[in-house]
């Protein structure tokens, strides 16, 4: 069964003038169908204004299709009644943690979501250890905030996401606002959520490089997906890519070039250590 299970779902944007008149119509999501299976770790990508961020505000119910259906966990997400228990199921991280953190100290922020939900006191410290734990902050429980670099920062803000045990989190550009310590922080603590606690991952990113982690990858173009299929899949069709004005990791443009010039390694080359192994191989034959 799937976890999450969208089908042809549509979303649009009304622009209005100042007298309240239409002046035109954005669709976002354009007729879009996928699925997410419990444990799955998704990655979807597309440049700015590719309608990834609007679809995944549907996965917890922040906005709804306005055609198509939805089910969480078996449940409409569509349906007012059964909010409360998708954004139960499905959490969400967005690109700026300031936004999610409201606790004077690290702990408290993290108890936060559970306390609201009407958690027992001493199960919510339970949660707020092991979810600390989780991402590596328990040694912070203590700190402000304010004191936190960004990625120790997002790391805080997941979580409080885990402290809610949802069954899936969706990552909105988490990395975005990151320097490269902090975004290799935060995608250690996803992997490990993803592959420990068997959490689903739904990872909205155009970091390529960070969507090799995934299962999965859906490209998204104009509110469409337009590619689907396994990281190994989607990168090898690096002229397909460039014309959805998206990069490829560094490796695997490399190899692409190579190939291109006649060099015989595989299309389909992710990262700089399946690199060196290829060209390795020439070599010694």
């Amino acid at each position: 069964m799937s976890l999450i299970k969208a089908r042809n779902l549509i979303y649009e944007y009304i622009r209005r003038d100042e007298e309240g008149n239409v002046e035109g119509i954005t669709r976002a999501v354009d007729d879009v169908s996928l699925d997410v299976s419990p444990g799955q770790f998704i990655a979807i990508l597309g440049h700015n204004g590719s309608g990834k961020s609007t679809l995944a505000k549907h996965f917890n119910a922040l906005i709804n299709p306005e055609e198509g259906t939805l089910l969480v966990d078996g449940l409409d997400a569509r349906e007012e009644d059964n909010v409360f228990d998708v954004r139960q199921s499905v959490g969400m991280v967005f690109q700026n943690p300031d936004n999610q953190i409201i606790g004077q100290v690290v702990e408290e922020d993290v108890g936060f979501g559970p306390e609201n939900l009407g958690i027992e006191h001493d199960e919510i410290w339970e949660r707020v250890i092991s979810s600390l734990k989780a991402v590596n902050m328990y040694d912070f429980k203590d700190f402000s905030p304010n004191k936190l670099s960004g990625g120790q920062k997002q790391r805080v803000s997941i979580a409080g996401i885990m402290a809610m045990r949802p069954k899936c989190i969706v990552l909105d550009e988490p990395t975005a606002m990151l320097d490269p310590i902090g975004r290799k922080d935060v995608l250690d603590a996803i992997s490990e959520l993803n592959k420990k606690n068997n959490i689903s991952i739904i990872l909205i990113t155009h970091n390529m490089e960070e969507a090799v982690l995934a299962d999965k990858i859906f490209v998204m173009n104009k509110g469409k997906i337009e590619m689907s299929g396994s990281p190994r899949e989607i990168f090898s069709q690096v002229d397909k890519l460039r014309k959805l004005r998206l990069d490829v990791p560094p490796a695997t443009i490399i190899a692409h070039m190579l190939r291109e010039k006649g060099v015989n390694i595989p299309e389909d080359i992710l990262t700089r250590e399946e690199l060196v192994e290829a060209l390795t191989k020439l070599n010694n034959r």
